[in-house]
Parts: C-alpha cells; structure tokens; sequence
C-alpha cells in the first residue's frame, strides 16, 4: 500500500513527464452540417481521432463562418496559453489580429489557409511563434476538377465557374487552376463566373438567373459541394439537369454525391495531419519549421465514400501513429495510404 502511495504521489509530481499537451484549434466552420456543406465538421472529426491517438488534448471552438466571434475565440484562447494554438487564416484576417495583438507566448499553427510569405514575416518579426502549417494545393484541385469535368464533356465546351469567395486563398488558388487548364484547351472557355460565398442558396440564386442569359452553358465548375448543389437546384428548376455536367471540390456523402457529376477531395485529411506534425513539434522544441503544401486532391471513388461515411459514423479506426516520424519507418501521409490503413482496420 505504501508503495502505491509513493508512486501515486511520484506521478503528481512529475507533470512534465505524464501531462498532456493542451491543443486548441479555432474552427471557422460549424459544428455540424450547414448551408457550406459538412467539411469543417468532417476536419474536426479526423483532428479528434489524431489527437486521441497521439494522447493531446485537443479543444475546438467553432466560429460559425462569423470573422468577428472568430478573432474572439482567438484572443480568448490566447489568454489560456496553450501548448499550440491552430488557426484558419481566412481572407487574411487572423494574421492581421495578430500582429495587433500584445505579445504573447503561444505557439501557433496554421491548417488549409495560411499568411502569405510577407504576413509570415511580419509575424515572425513581431515575435510569434510560427510553429509550421499545412496547406493544399488548390491550384491542382481547381485544374484536376476541370480536367475531369472536360473529359466527360463535349467539345467546344462552356464553362460557368461559382468561387468560393473574392480573397482567401483557398479560393483564389482553386480559380487559378482552373484558368490555367482552359488557358491549355481552346476548346474549352470560361463563359460566366460568380462567387456565391461557399453557400448552397447563394448559389442556387445565382445559378438561377445566369442559366437564364448563359443556354450555351455545358459545365458548371464549383468551388466546393454544397454550391454545386444549389446549381443542380436550379438546373432542375429549368429543365436543363441533363444537359449540363456539375462538378465539386470536396468529398461529399453519398447522397449528395449522387447528385454531382464529378467529385475531388481529400484536403479533409489535412486536419490529421497537421495534429501528426504538432506532436512531433512539441516533443521537439528545436525542431525546424515546415510549410508544407500538398497535392492531395483525388477523385471521388467508391473507397472514399466509404472514407467519409466512416468519418460521419464514427467507426473509422486509422492509427495515425504509422504516420509518426517517431516510428522507425513511418508511413507516407497520402490518401492511398489512409485508405490503405482505414481498409486494414475497419470493424
């Protein structure tokens, strides 16, 4: 009994040693399903699953796509001094908050959008602990979505593009792929574009009078899933449902990705990723900052539905571990592999 105490009362003492590490992450989505689609609930889910794997203690506020509660969930998570603070650097307006914020001690990471270089550097001068961040490549998700699209189309081919927004990068990035594929294609042009601000009535509404002026429409090209359906909405309504091929960015379920001609996604994984990293940087103070961008856009196949229904369902049973630079021979983080490691352990 006596050296049950002791032993007790030895880890007390020795919270450096058995503590966890206090992870905060400031989502700018919702916490369920909304008008924008289920992606930042379906990145909340992976980053819990990580987090429990790596024993961090992961906290998440969810700013409800509102950029003013969202730099107060910031400020407020910055009093509570966590071990690593996750941030969704939209339209630039976090990187902004921070350089007027007093300095402050935490660490932070950024996930799916980051500062550009020159915000980066103005925060590093300032004397922010830019931990790293991950990022996609959205250039590569708006090219491969319209390659896609094109290769079930018939030629010439018009194309109506529905961005996202006017400035986060996400959205910048994803058009930019896309021009660069018509710009290599003669056949194939931009007729119309619009931002319909993620949202599925925005884009219904939209959609709804530019088929009106645009009948040469063949391809309507969307910026994520849940635009893309408020399109489907209005094609339906004119009667045009048939003639027109949809496609989306994001790994929608299966309900809805019926309805879509064309799915790419993966970016959701980056979620997971990023809590990989923020283990491997809090057990390494010294380590050396990564930005990383990655190509992880894939086309939506049978396996990923699965993928995402799993997610939704809470039965996905990945060890994020095998990713872990702490394995002797850790595993590479791609798609083909987490499908890989979700197919070997599915209940």
């Amino acid at each position: 009994m006596l050296k049950t105490l002791l032993f007790i009362a030895l880890l007390t003492f020795l919270p450096s040693t058995f503590a966890q590490y206090n992870v905060i992450f400031i989502n700018p989505g919702h916490a369920n399903t909304n008008v924008t689609g289920p992606f930042w609930y379906e990145v909340s889910q992976l980053m819990r699953d990580a987090a429990e794997d790596f024993d961090l203690n992961l906290t998440i506020h969810y700013a409800n796509r509102n950029h003013i509660l969202m730099k107060e969930l910031v400020a407020d998570a910055v009093k509570k001094s966590p071990d690593m603070l996750i941030l969704v650097d939209e339209k630039s307006v976090l990187s902004q908050q921070l350089l007027n914020l007093p300095t402050f001690n935490t660490p932070v990471y950024f996930l799916l959008n980051r500062p550009t270089d020159n915000e980066l550097r103005a925060l590093k001068n300032k004397g922010i602990n830019i931990a790293g961040s991950v990022v996609p490549d959205n250039v590569q998700a708006g090219h491969l979505l319209a390659k896609q699209l094109i290769s079930k189309a018939q030629l010439p081919a018009s194309i109506y593009a529905i961005n996202g927004d006017h400035t986060t990068p996400a959205a910048l990035d994803r058009k930019t792929g896309l021009e660069a594929f018509t710009a290599q294609h003669a056949q194939v042009n931009i007729a119309a574009q619009g931002v319909a601000n993620w949202s599925s009535p925005q884009a219904y509404r939209q959609s709804l009078g530019l088929l009106t002026h645009h009948p040469d429409i063949q391809v309507i090209w969307s910026a994520n899933d849940a635009m893309a359906l408020g399109a489907i909405r209005a094609l339906n309504e004119k009667k045009r449902r048939t003639d027109v091929l949809v496609g989306a960015i994001n790994w929608p379920l299966r309900a809805a990705a019926e309805k879509i001609d064309v799915c790419i996604g993966g970016h959701v994984t980056l979620g997971a990723l990023a809590m990989i990293n923020i283990h491997a940087i809090l057990e390494n103070p010294k380590h050396d900052v990564l930005h990383q961008k990655m190509a992880i856009f894939r086309p939506h196949t049978e396996e990923t539905l699965k993928f995402v229904e799993q997610i939704h369902s809470n039965t996905l049973t990945i060890n994020f571990k095998v990713f872990s630079k702490a394995q002797k021979t850790p595993r590479v983080f791609s798609i083909e592999s987490l499908l890989d490691e979700a197919s070997k352990n599915a209940l």
